[in-house]
């Protein structure tokens, strides 16, 4: 790869983390492709962060869709050639809060579950193959805190049993694939933030700015650092385990919570 800029592949690319993560990985030399389910949001970002001469490119895919995912590794592959990095952010709990179990009816259940979990074994399938031929590779995963469950009031986090349920089983892909492809060069590792917080108009602050005051203090008071993460905190975290000096991390659930676990 010497004299080769790598490529990353970011899904949720258009805001957040995965916009603040592409931000990072350009800095470091990446070309970029970002995949996101907002069609003219990505296309913006792209255009945004290609601003400064950054080769960076916005593809419309549904993730959880099985041949969606291949259409968009075919069209990534078609613009840049390869792609080295796969950094899946695209995620969710569900459009509605609700604590009980009881109250999550199998087609919420099973749509937070393919959205979080599902969508990364579609996409990291259709990555390993090249990064495989290529004897190098690097699968960034995006669990949560939630992983090990919470208490309290709901608060960002939607349909959080299932949400739990699939963060975790991140956690166990993250760390049987690891064991599958590391002597294919490729490591494999799942990031666990708190609460993040990103720039204005992204969907998880418009949903923490729309808890009550009273709500917010709860949240944030159970915070040893006392506040919520900011996007690009999480992103500086992917950038390392995207590089070279992060050759011999692999299969980690690694938390980035300001020690909230």
């Amino acid at each position: 790869m010497s004299g080769m800029r790598r490529v990353a592949l970011i899904t949720g690319g258009a805001q957040g983390i995965g916009r603040a993560s592409a931000a990072r990985l350009i800095a470091q030399g990446f070309d970029v492709a970002l995949a996101d389910i907002q069609a003219e949001r990505v296309a913006a970002t792209a255009s945004e962060l290609g601003q400064n001469g950054a080769r960076v490119a916005g593809f419309t895919a549904d993730v959880g869709d099985a041949a969606a995912v291949e259409r968009l590794r075919a069209a990534v592959e078609d613009a840049f050639g390869r792609i080295d990095a796969l950094v899946h952010v695209a995620g969710g709990a569900g459009p509605r809060n609700v604590q009980q179990i009881d109250e999550i009816e199998p087609d919420l259940w099973d749509q937070v579950i393919d959205l979080n979990l599902r969508s990364a074994y579609l996409m990291a399938r259709a990555v390993v193959p090249g990064m495989r031929t290529r004897r190098h590779g690097r699968i960034v995963l995006m669990s949560s805190t939630i992983a090990r469950g919470k208490t309290g009031p709901v608060g960002t986090a939607g349909a959080r049993l299932p949400y739990a349920a699939a963060k975790a089983g991140l956690l166990g892909f993250a760390a049987q694939l690891a064991k599958d492809v590391g002597a294919f060069g490729i490591t494999v590792n799942a990031l666990m933030p708190w609460l993040t917080l990103s720039e204005q108009g992204s969907r998880i602050r418009q949903r923490w700015e729309g808890l009550t005051p009273e709500l917010r203090e709860r949240i944030v008071a159970a915070a040893p650092m006392g506040r919520p993460a900011e996007a690009d905190e999480v992103a500086a975290v992917v950038a390392f385990l995207c590089s070279d000096a992060a050759s011999y991390v692999n299969g980690v659930g690694l938390p980035v919570d300001g020690a909230f676990l």
